[in-house]
């Protein structure tokens, strides 16, 4: 089985974590695209968003890329439209970092409510409106989620030591704090940079849940790949 990783912004720093953090399975091989230097080198919203899509489906279709591989993870922790377009051209499974999270949210039992702890604060209404629109419900779960919350780090520098005590600190207020009456016992780590913290939050919270989403979207697409071998 060959998985290709999609980066959708031309960060290569951003692509070189999220490979560093994965170990995939016997019998996968995983391999990571990074897109063009004409992409956006971080996605900061809706616009971006196309922009990447537009640059990264296109080179796809021109190098034919797709052919190559059993399924695809797009890693960028939002309703990126590449999910769709790439699903469209492939005709294969693809996967959501975001979407990921949510499905497994959602199917462990053992969960009461979770939140997404992103970023920066400007993909706060995008990524609720996005639980709304993949649960496709009219109005905020509340529920099973508490409202995102962003770190204002960008996404290029969330994996550098320095930034750890920040994202630490926020988590601890937001925990104990701002949502302590929600007792929340899973975060949903809403970026692709934040690859690999989930160890080190674990560590500092025990008891909560940190889901990292590159590795839970990693899982999820090899049983999509076996499931649609067997239909």
């Amino acid at each position: 089985m060959k998985i290709l990783l999609v980066n959708p912004n031309s960060s290569e720093k951003v692509s070189h974590n999220m490979r560093s953090v994965l170990t995939p399975p016997q019998g996968v091989e995983l391999q990571i695209y990074t897109a063009p230097d004409s992409a956006p080198r971080e996605i900061t919203g809706v616009e971006t968003s196309k922009k990447s899509e537009s640059v990264v489906l296109e080179d796809i279709k021109s190098r034919n890329i797709a052919a190559s591989y059993d399924g695809f993870i797009v890693c960028c922790y939002s309703d990126h439209p590449l999910i769709k377009s790439l699903a469209a051209l492939s005709g294969k499974p693809v996967i959501g970092i975001m979407q990921a999270t949510l499905l497994y949210a959602l199917s462990n039992p053992n969960l009461q409510k979770s939140f997404i702890l992103t970023s920066t604060s400007g993909w706060e209404p995008i990524l609720d409106q996005g639980i709304i629109d993949f649960l496709g419900v009219d109005e905020f779960p509340t529920k099973k989620f508490q409202r995102t919350i962003g770190l204002d780090i960008a996404v290029t520098n969330l994996a550098n030591e320095e930034e750890y005590s920040k994202i630490r600190e926020k988590a601890t207020h937001i925990l104990k704090t701002q949502y302590k009456a929600d007792n929340i016992d899973c975060v949903l780590l809403g970026c692709a940079g934040m690859a690999g913290l989930n160890k080190k939050l674990s560590s500092d919270f025990p008891g909560v849940l940190f889901i990292d989403s590159v590795e839970i979207a990693l899982e999820l697409l090899i049983g999509l790949v076996r499931f649609s071998n067997h239909t």
